[in-house]
């Protein structure tokens, strides 16, 4: 039992029961003990009945994530029981591929940690104190189950400030190559763990980019907007598309994303614009260009309840100028890796929009993020990818 007891109003046991591992300042009656961020707690009910166990900060809009519901010792036994099952769920997943998400969060039990798997190579995110103070502990857990060559700490994310704690990266273990080939749906990409986006790819598009490829023609002219380091744009040259163009404000990714290109000795012409997407759509649609396939990724517009009509009208804009530069019978993507825009808001807005450009949609798919990814359905916010594909008809 940890010495600290967090004790819950009446009936916000339920949640916790019903594995949600999350606790909020106002469902807290009262707090039995002294403590300091970053410490284990336990969760109890407000007759004292053990809940759950896991770490408090009070200066995070999370006042207590749980780790478990279970009257368990949370140590390095636990920590690496619970990176060795999610790398168990996950290993035949590379007879695909050779770079997964490792470990996703809550989602796998231990809030805060991401791991991604880049060949023999980890890069770790370490998001929340309370995952700070087991950071020696998880590093020895990954070193011993999955005995990487190198681990690089990409924990220079913006949520971190609200934990109390200061952006990191480097490197922590063994060493880290300047680049890392990844295998993926028969294509190879380039990564670079060290300055590449997040840590290093986006894993969680794997499944979308096999979906469409089903879809795209031989000969085809496709944009790739937000493109990143050209996933969906080499998923297109790899189908045979004649003409492939990749819009995107990072040069840095754009250079990437060329390299992907060689690598990969496609035949397609592909070329690159850098810059702002919105405004880029907006030149390209007075043009009047058109493409066979147009794939509207944007980085998390919203990210809070609070800008969800913004993110809306955002994602009108694109799917409004998306319509315009689309052909006849051509397939519009429409991705958002913002949990609080739903699958339904994306199906709204994009109705909207194709009304306005006059044009009659059929859904083709909807994809999320794979099964790396895990999305579990007691924990809403783990589901956070949604795309959805349509097609003109004529």
């Amino acid at each position: 039992m940890a010495k600290v007891r967090v004790i819950l109003k009446k009936m916000k046991d339920r949640k916790i029961r019903n594995f949600y591992p999350f606790v909020y300042k106002d469902e807290v009656k009262s707090i039995m003990g002294n403590y300091e961020n970053g410490d284990i707690v336990d969760v109890v009910s407000e007759d004292l009945s053990f809940v759950g166990r896991g770490y408090i900060n009070d200066n995070a809009s999370t006042l207590v994530r749980v780790l478990t519901t279970q009257d368990e010792k949370i140590d390095k036994k636990f920590i690496k029981n619970r990176i060795k099952t999610a790398y168990e769920n996950r290993k035949h997943i590379l007879n695909e591929t050779n770079s997964i998400r490792l470990f996703y969060s809550e989602a796998d039990g231990f809030s805060g940690l991401i791991v991604d798997m880049f060949g023999k190579y980890l890069s770790v995110q370490f998001r929340t104190l309370g995952i700070e103070k087991f950071k020696e502990e998880i590093i020895k857990s990954l070193r011993e189950v999955i005995k990487p060559k190198g681990i690089y700490e990409r924990s220079d994310m913006g949520s971190r400030i609200k934990e109390g704690l200061e952006l990191k990266s480097g490197l922590i273990y063994g060493e880290i190559p300047d680049e890392i080939i990844m295998e993926d749906n028969g294509m190879k990409f380039i990564i670079d763990i060290v300055n590449g986006q997040k840590t290093g790819f986006f894993l969680d598009q794997r499944d979308s980019r096999k979906f469409i490829m089903n879809y795209i023609k031989p000969n085809s002219k496709v944009l790739d907007v937000f493109s990143s380091s050209g996933g969906f744009s080499m998923a297109a040259l790899k189908k045979g598309s004649k003409k492939v163009v990749a819009i995107d404000k990072s040069p840095e990714a754009l250079e990437v994303a060329k390299k992907n290109y060689s690598l990969n000795e496609f035949e397609g012409d592909f070329s690159t614009i850098e810059g702002d997407a919105f405004s880029i759509l907006n030149i390209l649609s007075q043009k009047k260009e058109k493409y066979d396939l147009i794939v509207l990724d944007p980085p998390a517009l919203v990210k809070s309840k609070n800008d969800v009509k913004k993110g809306r009208d955002l994602f009108y804009n694109l799917c409004d100028n998306g319509f315009k530069l689309i052909e006849k019978d051509g397939i519009l993507g429409v991705c958002t890796c913002a949990y609080h825009i739903t699958l339904q808001d994306l199906i709204e807005v994009t109705r909207m929009a194709a009304s306005k450009n006059g044009k009659l949609l059929k859904v083709v798919g909807v994809t999320y993020q794979p099964e790396d990814h895990p999305w579990i359905l007691h924990i809403p916010e783990s589901l956070y990818l949604k795309c959805l594909w349509v097609k003109v008809m004529n």
